[in-house]
């Protein structure tokens, strides 16, 4: 497995294959609680992200706060801001990067990490993971993702400290329905900052154009693009439905909202309080996805409202896949230093 991580990254000579310090065990609750330094200080975080306030993110967010609170008697305070509150997150995350930024944690979809570092580029790539429980048990034990959370610490100063299901990227426009790859030709659609998510739509002759969330929803009403592709939660949450007609089950990626810390921040904190963090993280991802699992069926009867919806078989889904293989072999040459198909060998363990 080691050859096969630095395979996949070859960025240096030996990475470590341990993960990320933000995902390891954070002990039992009483442990995290009481096993401080004392020094009576409350430390204050606030906590950034993109989804509306009834997403499972924001939710699991703000039960993530609460669980830090509980769990370090009250020694550490954070404040959740949801749906671009706090601006664009590019700006969030820079200012995680600096020692002093106002802003200490945060999540955003994977997809738009790729805007700090070229390091989370495959998990864009289309049709990459098989089912969302393939993707929950590679992001949570895969020793390639460990090692390129390792070197995203080092490249950014930021820690991950796990991921939320950002759900089965969909498609919704506003012109038709979308059952085959030539139905995509032509429709301009918004995709994230991502080179990747820019080829797969150029692949299915759509016209892709990058755009921040924040401006996306303005942007559909006034048809300056004619679609969009996010998972259905989100896509109701933001209330899509009113400005788009037709939805498509895609699934072309099983999309994971990344969830960051300042590393300078992180290292600020006494010890206990590092294990705090890490445990009511990893108790507010496992609830998230479970939150996710629940909401989905209500979520499409809602939908089926207002929008034609259509539910691809599996032989229209492989036939979207088989159109964007060539995403791939643009991908090995534009990324030649991570290696995807030890990237890929080391999904199938999962």
């Amino acid at each position: 497995m080691k050859r096969i991580i630095a395979l996949a990254l070859s960025l240096v000579t030996v990475m470590s294959l341990a993960a990320c310090g933000g995902k390891t065990s954070g002990g039992d609750n009483s442990a995290a609680a009481s096993s401080g330094s004392g020094d009576g200080k409350v430390y204050k975080i606030t906590y950034a992200n993109t989804v509306a306030d009834s997403n499972p993110q924001a939710i699991n967010a703000k039960y993530m706060a609460d669980r830090m609170k509980e769990l370090s008697n009250g020694r550490i305070e954070m404040t959740v801001f949801n749906n671009n509150k706090l601006g664009a997150f590019s700006d969030c995350f820079q200012q995680m990067q600096q020692p002093n930024g106002t802003v200490q944690m945060g999540d955003v979809s994977s997809a738009s990490v790729t805007q700090f570092s070229d390091l989370y580029t495959p998990f864009a790539l289309p049709f990459l993971f098989s089912s969302k429980e393939q993707s929950f048990d590679y992001f949570d034990n895969g020793e390639t993702v460990k090692a390129i959370e390792d070197q995203f610490l080092k490249d950014t100063n930021v820690r991950v400290l796990g991921y939320f299901y950002n759900d089965a990227r969909a498609l919704t426009n506003s012109k038709h329905a979308v059952a085959t790859p030539a139905d995509c030709a032509g429709l301009k659609l918004r995709v994230m900052t991502s080179d990747v998510y820019i080829k797969t739509f150029e692949a299915l002759n759509a016209a892709p154009v990058s755009m921040q969330f924040s401006e996306l929803f303005s942007a559909l009403q006034q048809g300056a693009v004619d679609g969009q592709d996010n998972g259905l939660i989100l896509s109701m949450d933001s209330k899509f439905n009113e400005v788009q007609g037709y939805y498509t089950d895609l699934g072309h990626v099983q999309d994971t909202s990344v969830i960051f810390i300042s590393e300078a921040f992180y290292q600020s904190l006494p010890e206990d309080l590092q294990q705090v963090v890490v445990q009511a993280a990893q108790e507010a991802v496992a609830k998230e996805r479970q939150d996710y699992a629940d909401k989905l069926d209500s979520y499409l009867d809602e939908m089926k409202k207002t929008m034609d919806v259509t539910i691809l078989t599996d032989d229209q889904r492989a036939a979207f896949k088989d159109a964007c293989q060539p995403v791939y072999d643009w991908y090995r040459g534009q990324y030649p230093q991570y290696d995807l198909d030890a990237i890929m060998a080391d999904i199938a363990n999962y």
